[in-house]
């Protein structure tokens, strides 16, 4: 059957694989959307035209006689490639994720797997759908970032936070906003958080930096419990916050200066934080449950000891990793992990907020799982706190109307 003629970026692709068949497929496909082809049928011969030239997409068999796929994998990391990977294999799916898994791990964009015998129209689809390089954005190098210049940026005002709603995905309300720490910098341009906030932590600044911050975003939340009684505020806690015994207090003076109930109140810990020091941990966390503060694991399910940390301490809400909601269409692992987790937390009496959703189908899935709440792009990005306040009010004005209506 002929393939039809579809437009996509030009580039240059390598397949590896020891059967000539497959070979001979993809480089028929790929010059039909306009994609030079090198093919190899050993590691070694991968080898040398990886030396010889620099490739946009690698199409990989996993099976290459005595060798494997994995061992290319750890090759194209070392010699600094940045192409995009289709998986080849006549394992199961299940096998074939793993690699992609793997793939992601090291570095790599995957497009997607293939089973065997090769579907060429599938092929088709995956180099015109391949995904875009992702771009680090602006920032200084860390060397610069010491602790004067985090202390002047606090004084200056160059800390600001921006708030991310998280919603309900049946009928998109509004439940909660996740405080956003961002540095907007004069001297060095903007600083990812990423950098700044190990650099913090380093300089022994996080704390003063964290206070600094709900200092700056309480006002605006008080303003929008006016408008949202049952509003919630997340504020990431650093691990190293978990080692200060006055914590629980320090949190609450803030809270009472600045008007707001501790119940509206939820902060949020990785599970690694508590492996900082357990005991101190459980102290300073169960003491903050006492006063009325909320708890939230984050991550959840990206460490070793996520059921321990569950039973242990008293969290209230479980934040699934976005690592599996980002995952749950294409690796079919994915929402089984959801699904345990899901009936865990209901089972727990916690909370469950899925986080990183930037699709409708997603969000769909995630809803049929039983995830009621959810956080990501497809909601809304981090936003200033007057785009907050207008979107609150939009909102109560659209309810108000719909009351008078009815």
């Amino acid at each position: 059957m002929p393939i039809a003629q579809v437009g996509t970026p030009a580039g240059r692709l390598l397949v590896v694989d020891d059967e000539a068949v497959p070979r001979l497929l993809v480089a028929r496909t790929a010059a039909v959307v306009g994609i030079a082809t090198d093919g190899a049928a050993t590691l070694a011969e991968a080898r040398e035209r990886l030396e010889a030239f620099r490739y946009d997409i690698v199409v990989l068999d996993l099976a290459l006689g005595e060798h494997d796929g994995v061992e290319l994998l750890r090759m194209l990391r070392d010699a600094g490639s940045d192409a995009v990977l289709i998986i080849l294999s006549g394992f199961n799916e299940r096998v074939r994720q793993a690699a992609v898994r793997l793939a992601g791990a090291l570095g790599f964009r995957v497009a997607g797997t293939l089973g065997k015998p090769l579907r060429v129209e599938a092929l088709l689809g995956l180099l015109r759908l391949l995904p875009e390089p992702g771009h680090a954005g602006d920032t200084a190098p860390d060397t610069v970032i010491d602790a004067r210049t985090i202390a002047a940026g606090i004084d200056n005002g160059e800390f600001v936070c921006l708030f991310q709603p998280e919603v309900t995905l049946h009928g998109r309300q509004v439940v909660a906003l996740e405080m956003l720490a961002r540095w907007r910098s004069p001297r060095l341009g903007p600083v990812r958080p990423d950098l700044f906030i190990p650099a913090a932590e380093r300089c022994g600044l996080i704390d003063r930096l964290t206070c600094h911050l709900m200092q700056q975003a309480l006002p605006h939340f008080r303003r929008w419990r006016e408008i949202h009684p049952g509003l919630s505020l997340a504020v990431n806690l650093s691990p190293l916050s978990l080692a200060d015994l006055s914590l629980p207090e320090q949190v609450s003076a803030v809270l009472d200066a600045a008007g707001v109930p501790a119940e509206a109140m939820v902060l949020e810990v990785t599970e690694g934080a508590v492996l900082l020091d357990e005991v101190v941990a459980a102290d300073v966390l169960t003491r903050l449950r006492i006063r009325g503060i909320r708890l939230s694991i984050d991550d959840f399910g990206t460490g070793h000891s996520s059921l321990l940390s569950l039973l242990r301490m008293p969290f209230s809400e479980v934040k699934i990793d976005q690592r599996f909601v980002g995952d749950c269409l294409r690796d079919p692992e994915a929402p089984k992990i959801i699904l345990a987790v899901v009936s865990l937390a209901r089972e727990l009496g916690l909370q469950l907020v899925a986080e990183g959703i930037e699709s409708e189908p997603v969000a769909a899935l995630l809803s049929e799982l039983g995830c009621k709440i959810g956080q990501g792009y497809l909601f809304a990005p981090p936003l200033p706190a007057a785009a907050i306040t207008a979107r609150l009010e939009s909102r109560a004005a659209k309810d108000a109307a719909r009351a008078v209506a009815g």
